[in-house]
């Protein structure tokens, strides 16, 4: 269902989110018409859990939609009639940290990008894009990974690798050796899983939590580490000795 109104507060949605119900309910947050309804027609063709998705047209009309329901996914356009999404998107986060935000722009500078990503967003996609494509990228979510579109992957390659620092010139400078991420021993639990190529629902099985419960903790290895794939993922467990 696609609906663009506000939603009174007497249909507040205040109950935990379950493992059957993660997608069920999204938003997304695009001022111009036709691309919102495109979008929200896209997202239960990728994710078929998905069953209600609320429009919204501003940073305003959103606001006022997550006071009072809560999202377990939300697609967000960067530039919007009242404001950025920057401040939105840490709203999402701030208020409900199961909600996997994703920005879906046609910006693809640094300009956008990184600031998308230091406000909170969990990927990044490019609507511009054929839909088979987006349903593609917007599916790698189910797994734990980050929806994103290969350009910003690249662009985010090329920005660490320009802003480096050559290491002759680290070490030199350094006083210490940076340690690595640390994560927690269940982190490293899964870690460990994703790098032998076993898959979300694989690892929920074999470590019996829920495969709720695993995909956050890959997102959460995937942002202590930096990384944006599990390709990134088994050459750091690889890295740390976790895998041979």
């Amino acid at each position: 269902m696609f609906r663009l109104q506000a939603i009174p507060a007497r249909l507040a949605y205040t109950g935990p989110m379950t493992e059957s119900s993660r997608f069920e309910r999204a938003l997304v947050v695009e001022d111009l018409d036709e691309p919102r309804r495109w979008l929200a027609e896209l997202l239960p063709q990728a994710l078929p859990g998905v069953r209600e998705v609320d429009g919204a047209a501003s940073v305003a009309a959103a606001r006022s939609l997550i006071a009072h329901r809560r999202y377990g996914l939300a697609l967000v356009d960067w530039g919007l009639p009242d404001g950025d999404g920057g401040q939105l998107i840490e709203q999402l986060v701030a208020c409900s940290p199961q909600t996997v935000v994703i920005v879906a722009t046609i910006h693809d500078d640094d300009a956008h990008v990184f600031p998308a990503l230091r406000a909170g967003a969990s990927g990044y996609i490019l609507k511009s894009q054929p839909a088979e494509v987006v349903k593609a990228q917007l599916r790698r979510i189910e797994e734990g990974e980050p929806a994103l579109s290969p350009s910003i992957a690249a662009r985010m390659l090329r920005h660490f690798r320009v802003t480096a620092v050559p290491v002759a010139d680290a070490l030199a400078d350094a006083p210490a050796a940076v340690a690595p991420a640390q994560l927690t021993e269940r982190e490293v639990d899964v870690l460990r899983l994703i790098a032998k190529g076993y898959k979300a629902g694989e690892v929920a099985q074999l470590l019996s939590l829920s495969s709720h419960t695993v995909t956050g903790y890959v997102r959460d290895i995937y942002r202590k580490l930096g990384i944006s794939s599990r390709a990134e993922a088994t050459l750091e467990a690889a890295r740390r000795g976790l895998v041979a």
